[in-house]
């Protein structure tokens, strides 16, 4: 009966995990999406998680591509027109 109880336990825990897990990165685009066509009280909730870098940040166009493959929602700034390769500029 215990071990029962601790597997419905754990297994409730995982599908908590797992829900936030999704739920914060689904507001990481949503907050960007919307700071980008207007300014509202979402933009302070951006995703603090998401360190600030920009092409100026990198003195190589693959150490800018490294950071953006690392997490693409967070350094999606480094990829301007979206077409999978950030600071196109950098050499």
């Amino acid at each position: 009966m215990n071990k029962k109880i601790t597997q419905v336990i754990l297994s409730l825990l995982a599908i908590f995990a797992f829900a936030v897990s999704c739920s914060e990165s689904g507001d990481s685009i949503e907050s960007a999406e919307t700071n980008t066509s207007s300014s509202s009280s979402s933009s302070s909730n951006s995703n603090s998680n998401c360190p600030t870098k920009t092409c100026a940040d990198f003195s190589t166009q693959a150490q800018a591509q490294a950071t953006y493959d690392s997490n693409r929602s967070c350094y999606k700034n480094l990829d301007r027109d979206g077409n999978g390769k950030a600071c196109e500029s950098l050499k």
